[in-house]
């Protein structure tokens, strides 16, 4: 063995006490060494970290700019439950709400009893629904952003309705154009546009023209009327009058009561006068339309007065409908008239959703104390979805000469609704016919083989839409009994039919992955062809092409927005139907379409997440000894 030599005028002395510990380089740890690392690694990656960001905070910033400033959202809140049923029967709806719940309550009961619930999904739920009830609370104390509407002789002065609270305060006063830089002036808030009637918006556009053409001079001004605050009786509760001396007034009243009232504009019998001036009007609430809101506002404060409003076209209504908002929207106006109403229109049904889906979680967490109980409520929980999957189509439709569940056709489904009947009947009948066409397809009989792969080369080489064509058109004229069939029905046949030829080739791929050594010890083993591909084949074959099978369910769901092109009205089709079938809309498609991509896109992530959980538990994972 080598002998090490030591020098013996070499000794080391260790010092009392150890050296103070140092701390690794700021550079190197933390957010700092993780941009480091990761954004500023290179001085390339470091040019292309900067024109990135600059690029975000640009994009990012020009969103948010329209978002706050200029878009109006008006056209989600009015079109909601246009959105998420469509023309279903609106005394029906408590029927699609039944069926929402269940599903809820089982998708609750489900996580827990498989992965248990986390306490930063708690937390996360609760932040989310005490930010749905301070936001429209806040919203509420804000004040309402101004009204106005346009007098002139061009135009027919119908009363103004709106309703009102006792105490409310009100505020009317007359802005005369009585100066051609006026024609220039942006006016912030709403400006009353009611489509076919007196249209304030459309007129002014027209004056301002006229004063940038020179063929209007607004100085030649000689206009002169009188509003009034008159009651659903007709009583007046203060009155003003614009004359071409005193050009200006305003009016403040106290509403006396909860009701109907309205602003009355009169000019001069014969009167020739030139000129035109706006109307503000301050503390007044705009409302909604919908049918809800229309039962609910007519509950409260009775029918519009029909000594006001003999006939729609003889009035104007404060609806979000009939207004469209101009100029600059500040944070307040955005929370008061954006965030504020949709947050009121949802947050009933989000708080009962998520309370349900937490009873059922709770059930489950219960349930996990004990094996033989969670053992049982699998058991039944199974059998609950298969009943509520099945009992939901009779439920939504309903039953010949049924007073309870009256028969609500398909033909009015319509919305999200439709969007998802559509791809939950299609994922679950395409994937058994997509594994029995893969089995089939790679199956030694000659003749089921053949046919399979007829099958599936078939319809993977025309395009979807020539499917859905199909089923509505051909199939019933070759086959007259298919013609009284709904053609919702004939839709789910079409896609139920694709997306399962589809899948074969997806589950085919699985299939050979599986080593022909696990077949033949299968086979050594006793098995017959059946318990082999059940309990040997098939387990492993789904397990590698779980992501796969996603991706074709979630491709599903998105083209469920191709039925639109035969008819049917689901999400995608029933905002087409909304922006180009409403006038007062038709400038919001950005709007809505975007509304709708985050709808897509919040249950396509779901999809996939779902898809991540299914490979981390259960089916997705390997058998642990």
């Amino acid at each position: 063995m080598e002998q090490v030599s030591r020098d013996p005028d070499l000794f080391y002395v260790a010092p009392r006490e150890a050296p103070p510990a140092r701390r690794p380089p700021a550079l190197s740890v933390g957010v700092l060494g993780w941009l480091r690392e990761n954004l500023f690694s290179s001085r390339t990656n470091s040019i292309l970290t900067i024109i990135t960001t600059v690029f975000i905070v640009w994009a990012g910033g020009s969103f948010l700019t329209w978002a706050l400033r200029d878009a109006e959202w008006s056209v989600i809140t009015t079109n909601l439950r246009l959105m998420m049923v469509g023309q279903y029967d609106p005394p029906q709806i408590w029927r699609v709400s039944l069926v929402a719940l269940v599903t809820l309550f089982l998708c609750g009961m489900s996580v827990a009893l498989a992965v248990g619930v986390s306490r930063s999904v708690l937390i996360t739920l609760a932040v989310v629904v005490i930010a749905m009830l301070i936001v429209p609370v806040g919203a509420a104390q804000l004040p309402p952003p101004p009204l106005r509407y346009l007098v002139t002789l061009g135009l027919e002065n119908g009363p103004m309705l709106f309703t009102g609270e006792a105490g409310q305060k009100i505020t009317v006063a007359i802005e005369p154009l009585d100066d051609n830089t006026a024609a220039s002036a942006e006016h912030t808030g709403y400006i009353e546009n009611t489509a076919g009637l007196q249209n304030s918006r459309n007129a002014w556009n027209d004056i301002r023209a006229q004063v940038d053409a020179g063929t209007l001079d607004l100085s030649q001004y000689d206009l002169a009327f009188t509003i009034a605050l008159v009651d659903a009786q007709g009583d007046v509760l203060a009155q003003a009058n614009s004359t071409p001396e005193a050009r200006a007034d305003s009016l403040e009243a106290t509403l006396p009561a909860n009701g109907w009232y309205a602003v009355l504009t009169t000019l001069p019998e014969g009167s020739t006068a030139a000129g035109a001036a706006f109307v503000r009007m301050d503390g007044i609430y705009t409302f909604t339309t919908d049918l809800e809101a229309v039962a609910t506002r007519t509950d409260r404060y009775g029918p519009i007065p029909a000594s006001l409003c003999p006939a729609r076209a003889d009035c104007r209504q404060v609806a979000e409908r009939d207004l469209r908002f101009e100029g600059a929207r500040s944070l307040a106006t955005y929370l008061g008239t954006q965030v504020g109403p949709f947050l009121e229109a949802i947050v009933l049904p989000v708080i009962i959703g998520i309370v349900t889906a937490l009873a059922g979680a709770g059930l489950g967490v219960f349930a996990r104390r004990s094996p033989d109980l969670r053992k049982r409520l699998l058991r039944w929980l199974l059998i609950a979805w298969v009943v509520t999957l099945i009992g939901s189509w009779f439920i939504l439709r309903g039953f010949e000469g049924s007073s309870l569940l009256p028969v609500v056709p398909t033909s009015v489904w319509g919305g999200l609704l439709l969007t998802m009947v559509l791809t939950i009947v299609s994922i679950i009948l395409s994937f058994p016919l997509g594994v029995l066409l893969a089995l089939g397809r790679t199956s030694n009989l000659p003749i089921l083989s053949a046919v399979c792969t007829i099958f599936i080369e078939v319809i993977r080489g025309v395009p979807f839409i020539t499917i859905l064509f199909f089923a509505k058109l051909i199939v019933p004229f070759f086959i007259s009994a298919t013609a009284d069939i709904d053609q919702a029905i004939r839709m789910m046949v079409g896609m139920t039919i694709f997306t399962g030829a589809y899948l074969a080739e997806v589950v085919r791929g699985g299939l050979q992955i599986v080593p022909k050594g696990q077949i033949e010890a299968s086979k050594a083993l006793g098995l017959n062809p059946i318990q082999q591909t059940n309990l040997i084949v098939l387990p492993q074959a789904l397990r590698a092409v779980i992501p796969a099978i996603m991706n074709q369910f979630v491709a599903l769901f998105k083209d469920t927005s191709l039925v639109a092109i035969v008819g049917l009205f689901e999400l995608l089709g029933i905002i087409d139907f909304i922006v180009n079938g409403q006038q007062q809309f038709r400038g919001l498609t950005r709007e809505a379409y975007l509304f709708v991509g985050i709808i897509y896109f919040i249950i396509s992530y779901a999809m996939s997440l779902a898809s991540q959980w299914v490979e981390r538990t259960g089916a997705g994972t390997a058998n642990r000894l």
